[in-house]
């Protein structure tokens, strides 16, 4: 799903009738980021998703969600943390935003083996830490010790990382690292390797590393964290990534600001009186009737769907494969059949969402696997594969087999969706008892990371560099903090998993990602049920962006590295709200154009 000298107040204009209004953003002098000189590398290419007229300055809240149990992604993987990590500690290469190539980051250049397995990558000269320090090729070692540690909670990272040696140190700025079998995604592993500060963390624990991050590399430092209320990062003025010109009209908000709060519908609410910036809606019922308030009509406020080529994973309810109740596959069959999708779709959601047959929807045509069936609304089928597998009514109706009762808990933080609610019903219905478990965000983790759950629902992204190991090998069942939700262990994904590791092909690697999802599907470790094709966004009419407002492939966090405090815009909007008066309107609609 991101602590700090102090956050800048948001001003708010309210008019003489008492109307809604806009933030206006005014920062005091101790709070404006001033830029130490840099002289910008001649040569090579700008970001072709930046503006580099972009002005600095400013701050930019948002919402946060629910306060996290750790900022350190690498106890902690969500993409909150994520997000705030990646704009603390940089890795030696990553994707282009728009290309399916290589741009250094923390490395100048790199070199590969003849043989595919070796990489050697140079560190800018320029690269430092904020305390001054150089950024050294020990400290890229030092990452894959702290990750390959196993008292650490990192067992996640450590699935790539293990088909690799330590890495060698060659010179203060120079790191060779060497698979020890062969991969399609060997370099891309190698490539993400981050720098973490030796000279600040090697004598910490890194279990311990939650909340303070004094030494950072990249365009932003933690500010201010305050326990459940909202956490803070600060623009770096002396990052030295500026050097770069890829970085040209990128990372432009003095200060970010998130917000922590559970519920969706107060954190709309928050939006609408000018407390956040900007708020993605994940609730299509919240976009279909709560959205077209005062100050989106007058414009004062965006409402846009942004249409990009986001690489779309799934959403449904992991089955605990651990516990005895759902190790046969014709139980989690009939609970498939028991989701009321089609009712959810249409009542709840407006129809804004596609139902998942498929486990990589944007493999196929329109999201749609043609060789598989959409998973029908069935209890009577539900039934009948209860009573195969050994479930029948007793004389009150419930499920029993072996003298025990079928019995589950979805787990679930914050305010139980109606979706859940419509689901438990008609589990009830057919002798099932079922309930939901509420606890909070902390919770709910700690219940993940240990397998202590029966059901949950998760919403899986998914990555432009597809590797199914981390989510589907049965290596990976029982591990702490795993990705393998279900536990699932099947020699014949397992078999298919070694198979695409040595295929360097992308067009071969997406068939036989093809052949695990049919099985998956087969095996039905989840019960699937919808995706979103959009991101749907509200902001406030201040802000310059890219053309199509988002970038190529991501949502909303997409504002932080690219949107910027548009002076006339923000003029605009303050005069506006002052006037009562419509400013012009934005598309409602942005779908990006190759």
């Amino acid at each position: 799903m991101r602590s700090f000298a102090r956050i800048l107040p948001i001003i708010f204009l309210l008019s003489a009738c008492g109307k809604k209004t806009a933030p206006e953003q005014t920062p005091s002098a101790a709070s404006v980021i001033t830029d130490t000189p840099v002289q910008i590398e001649a040569g090579g290419e700008t970001d072709p998703i930046a503006d580099p007229s972009a002005q600095k300055g400013g701050t930019f809240t948002t919402w946060g969600g629910p306060f996290p149990k750790s900022l350190n992604m690498w106890l902690d993987y969500n993409n909150f943390s994520k997000s705030v990590c990646d704009l603390m500690f940089e890795p030696l290469v990553t994707l282009h935003t728009v290309k399916d190539e290589p741009v250094g980051v923390l490395a100048e250049s790199w070199e590969i083996s003849p043989d595919g397995k070796t990489y050697t990558f140079k560190i800018h000269p320029e690269a430092r830490w904020s305390d001054g320090q150089p950024v050294t090729a020990e400290d890229v070692q030092f990452y894959y010790d702290v990750i390959m540690n196993p008292k650490n909670l990192t067992s996640v990272f450590r699935v790539d990382l293990s088909r690799f040696s330590r890495p060698e140190v060659l010179d203060e700025k120079t790191i060779r690292i060497t698979a020890t079998e062969s991969h399609w995604a060997n370099f891309w592993v190698a490539a993400g390797l981050v720098a973490l500060p030796k000279h600040a963390w090697k004598d910490a624990d890194f279990n311990k590393q939650n909340f303070e991050f004094p030494v950072v590399s990249g365009p932003y430092a933690l500010e201010e964290v305050k326990t459940n209320r909202s956490i803070s990062l600060k623009r770096r003025g002396d990052w030295w990534g500026r050097v770069k010109k890829f970085n040209l009209g990128k990372y432009n908000f003095d200060h970010l600001v998130f917000i922590s709060m559970e519920d969706h519908n107060k954190a709309l609410e928050v939006f609408k009186k000018g407390d956040l910036d900007a708020y993605a809606i994940y609730t299509a019922q919240i976009w279909a009737e709560k959205t077209n308030f005062p100050q989106v009509q007058k414009n004062w406020v965006i409402r846009q769907t942004i249409e990009n080529k986001e690489p779309k994973g799934f959403q449904g309810l992991a089955l605990n494969m651990r516990r005895p109740i759902f190790q046969d596959v014709r139980v989690r069959q009939a609970l498939a059949n028991l989701l009321n999708r089609a009712l959810m779709n249409e009542k709840l959601m407006f129809n804004q969402y596609f139902l998942l047959n498929s486990y990589f929807p944007d493999l196929y045509p329109d999201n749609q696997n043609p060789d598989a069936s959409l998973t029908p609304f069935d209890p009577d089928k539900a039934r009948a594969l209860l009573k195969d597998a050994g479930w029948e009514p007793g004389p009150d109706g419930i499920l029993a087999k072996d003298g025990q009762p079928f019995k589950i808990t979805i787990l679930n933080h914050g305010d139980p969706l109606p979706h859940l609610n419509i689901y438990v019903q008609d589990l009830k219905s057919v002798g099932i008892l079922a309930n939901i478990d509420v606890v909070s965000n902390s919770t709910f983790s700690k219940r993940i990371d240990n397998h202590d759950f029966d059901m949950v629902w998760s919403n899986w992204g998914a990555s432009r560099l597809r590797d199914p190991e981390a989510m589907w090998s049965s290596n990976q069942a029982g591990e702490i903090a795993t990705q393998n939700y279900p536990g699932l262990q099947d020699s014949e994904i397992d078999a298919l998993i070694e198979q695409q590791k040595t295929e360097q092909d992308l067009a071969r690697r997406n068939e036989i990602l093809k052949k695990i999802d049919a099985r998956l599907v087969s095996l039905s470790p989840y019960v699937l049920m919808w995706q979103s094709g959009a991101t749907r966004l509200l902001y406030w009419n201040k802000f310059g962006t890219p053309k199509y407002v988002l970038d190529k492939f991501n949502r909303e966090d997409a504002a932080m590295t690219y949107w910027w405090l548009d002076p006339a815009r923000e003029a605009a909007l303050k005069e506006a709200v002052q006037t009562n008066t419509a400013l012009p309107p934005a598309p409602p609609e942005i779908v990006y154009q190759e």
